[in-house]
C-alpha cells in the first residue's frame, strides 16, 4: 500500500477515534455543564501524563530498534509486559497522593498500566502487522470512551472514579487485542543486539518529550482551575480539544512517516511539510479570531463565554505546535530524539515564566502564555534544522 494510501486509512479510521472523543467531550459540556465536562477532561489528561511518564518512552525506542532489526518482536513484548507491571504502582501512588483511597486507588493503577500497555503495544503494531490493525487498535479506546460517556448522559451523573474506569477499561480491551494479535506474529527466539543503555538513550529522550508535553497540559489545566474555578477549567478544556482537531491528522501521519522517513530520510519534505501546516492554522486562528466578536460560546450557552477568544489564541499557538510535531518526527527518525527534549524545555521556560508573572490571571493570558511556549518549542526545531542545514551545504 503507498503513503498516500495509507495516510487516508489513518485519517479514516483515527478519525473516526478522534470524533469519539471530541463527541463526548462536547456532549458533556452540552448535557451536564464546563464543571462535568472540565473533570472529565482532567481525568484524561491525568492519565495521559502518568501513563506517558511511566512509559519511559520505550515505544518509540522499541519501534526504532524493532524495525531496524536490532531487537526482536519477543524481546519487545517482554519489555512491554515489564514495563506495563511498573506503572500499575506508579498510577496507585499518584491517586494515594491525590488522598484517594479504596477502589479509587485500584482503579487509577489499572487504568494507568493499561493506557501504557496499550502505548507500548499500538507501537509494535505497526512493525509487524498491516496499518489497518494499528489505526483500529488507535481509535477503538476513543470509541469506547464515547459509549461510556452516552452511559453516563442516560445517568445524568459521574464522579472521578467512573472516569478512571472508563479510561482503564477502554485502553485494557485494546490492550489485550494487541497482545493476542502480537503474540502470533512475534518471531523466534533470538539474541538482541540492543541492550538496555542503547534503549534507555533512545527512550529516554522520548519519554522526557512526551512527559514534559503532558505534564504542561496538566499544569496549565490545574493554573486555569486554581485561578478561575472549575468554570474556567471547562472553557479551556473544551478550546484545548478543539485545538487538538486539526492537529489530530499530523498525529495520525506520525507513525507512518516515522517509519518512511527510517527507510528514506525526508528531511526537506518535512521542513516543507512544517512549513505549510503552520501556514494553513494560522489562518485559521485569524479567522476564529475574528468570528470571536459574534460567536463568543461556540454555540454551547452561556457559561462557554469567551471560550470562542481563548480557542483563536489557541490556534495560534497550534500552529507552531503542529510544524513542531512534523520535526520530531524527523529528528526521530534520523536517530536524534534528544531535539524535542531541548523543545519541551524551551516551552517549560515560558511556563515558568508565566506562572511567575501572572500568579491569578483570566482565562486569554493563560492560553496567550500556551501559545508562546508553543512557539519557543518550535523555534528550537527551526534552529535545529537550519544548523543541519549550513552543516550539509559547508
Amino acid at each position: 500500500m503507498s503513503l498516500k494510501r495509507q495516510l487516508l486509512v489513518s485519517l479514516g479510521l483515527q478519525g473516526a477515534g478522534a470524533a469519539a472523543v471530541l463527541l463526548a467531550t462536547l456532549l458533556l459540556g452540552a448535557r451536564l455543564g464546563p464543571e462535568v465536562q472540565g473533570g472529565f477532561s482532567r481525568v484524561k489528561a491525568e492519565i495521559e501524563f502518568f501513563a506517558a511518564f511511566a512509559m519511559f518512552g520505550l515505544p518509540q525506542a522499541l519501534f526504532f530498534y524493532v524495525k531496524s532489526g536490532a531487537m526482536t518482536g519477543r524481546g519487545a513484548l517482554r519489555w512491554a509486559f515489564g514495563c506495563t507491571l511498573l506503572a500499575f504502582p506508579i498510577g496507585a501512588l499518584y491517586a494515594a497522593w491525590h488522598h484517594d483511597a479504596g477502589w479509587t486507588l485500584l482503579l487509577m493503577g489499572a487504568a494507568v498500566a493499561a493506557a501504557v500497555a496499550h502505548g507500548q503495544l499500538r507501537a509494535l503494531l505497526l512493525v509487524r502487522e498491516r496499518v489497518v490493525w494499528f489505526n483500529v487498535i488507535t481509535a477503538l479506546p476513543q470509541v469506547l470512551v464515547l459509549v461510556g460517556v452516552l452511559h453516563v448522559l442516560v445517568r445524568g451523573t459521574a464522579d472521578s472514579a467512573q472516569w478512571v474506569a472508563l479510561f482503564a477499561t477502554a485502553c485494557a480491551v485494546a490492550a489485550s487485542i494487541s497482545w493476542w494479535r502480537l503474540r502470533a506474529s512475534a518471531d523466534a527466539p533470538a539474541v538482541s543486539r540492543v541492550g538496555w543503555r542503547t534503549l534507555g538513550h533512545y527512550g529516554l529522550a522520548a519519554w522526557l518529550t512526551a512527559a514534559l508535553a503532558t505534564a504542561a497540559v496538566l499544569l496549565v489545566q490545574r493554573w486555569v482551575e486554581a485561578a478561575q474555578g472549575g468554570a474556567a477549567l471547562g472553557q479551556f478544556t473544551m478550546a484545548m480539544t478543539l485545538v487538538q482537531v486539526p492537529l489530530t491528522p499530523i498525529s495520525y501521519a506520525a507513525p507512518l512517516l516515522l517509519r518512511r522517513w527510517m527507510e528514506q530520510p525526508g528531511a526537506a519534505a518535512s521542513r516543507r511539510g512544517a512549513v505549510f501546516v503552520f501556514g494553513v492554522l494560522l489562518v485559521v486562528a485569524a479567522l476564529v479570531w475574528i468570528t470571536s466578536s459574534v460567536w463568543s460560546d461556540l454555540g454551547l450557552g452561556t457559561a462557554y463565554a469567551g471560550t470562542t477568544s481563548a480557542l483563536a489564541v489557541l490556534l495560534a499557538g497550534g500552529a507552531a505546535e503542529a510544524a513542531s510535531r512534523v520535526l520530531t518526527v524527523q529528528a526521530s527518525a534520523s536517530g536524534r530524539p534528544w531535539i524535542g527534549v531541548r523543545a519541551e524545555a524551551a516551552r517549560w521556560a515560558v511556563l515558568a515564566i508565566g506562572w511567575w508573572v501572572l500568579p491569578q490571571p483570566a482565562l486569554l493570558p493563560v492560553c496567550a502564555v500556551w501559545a508562546v511556549g508553543a512557539w519557543a518549542a518550535a523555534l528550537v526545531f527551526v534552529a535545529s534544522s537550519r544548523g543541519d542545514a549550513i552543516r550539509v551545504t559547508a
